[in-house]
């Protein structure tokens, strides 16, 4: 982020490839780890709905799937 104007220094690339990182080092449970995610790249004021669609549709694109906590052991 930089200091001054608060704007994320991160591009989406570099999120995805740090989620595959961390995502691969743990998990819950092998093969199903849980992502929470508090990133102040998608606040509106720096365009957060076209950063976070484009963020899942990348790791989408490496079959990462997503769903409600609720259906976790289904």
């Amino acid at each position: 982020m930089h200091k001054d104007s608060g704007e994320p220094v991160q591009s989406v690339d570099h999120l995805v490839s740090e989620i595959a990182t961390t995502c691969s080092a743990m998990a819950a449970r092998p093969g199903r780890p849980i992502l929470l995610m508090h990133d102040e790249m998608f606040q509106d004021s720096f365009d957060g709905k076209r950063k976070l669609t484009n963020l899942i549709t990348a790791l989408k694109l490496r079959r990462y799937v997503f769903g409600a906590i609720a259906g976790y052991d289904d």
